[in-house]
């Protein structure tokens, strides 16, 4: 797992006016045989229930604050932050008092991945 603020990470000032901000750039040392980009929302209060994917790795990029749990230990998360999620990384979001958006890209996009507890 790892987290990724967004308050920490480089922008770029461009001459023609554009910024860039790079959020990330990892190694995973597979091939990208597929890939799946999600948009989610949870509803106020969501309680998901704890789980894992077991080949694949998630890149959670909030647009809400949110609460979440990662291996036990507990996080919030600012708009523009990413939790990054690699294969058996056990996670489930915790009841906030509004609704989150998420956009979740995840390689490679695997049907039947994901283990509960």
């Amino acid at each position: 797992m790892k987290l990724i603020r967004k308050k920490d990470s480089e922008v770029q000032a461009r001459p023609d006016g554009r910024t860039v901000t790079r959020i990330l750039q990892q190694e995973t040392g597979m091939p990208v045989t597929g890939f799946q980009l999600l948009y989610v929302t949870h509803p106020p209060n969501l309680r998901e229930r704890l789980h894992a994917h077991q080949r694949s790795y998630e890149a959670l990029y909030f647009l809400d604050r949110a609460d979440y749990r990662v291996n036990d230990k507990p996080y919030t998360l600012e708009d523009g932050d990413l939790l990054l999620l690699e294969p058996g990384d056990i996670h489930g979001a915790t009841p906030v008092g509004h609704e989150v958006r998420i956009l979740v890209f995840q390689s490679p996009a695997i049907t039947d991945d994901k283990v509960t507890y």
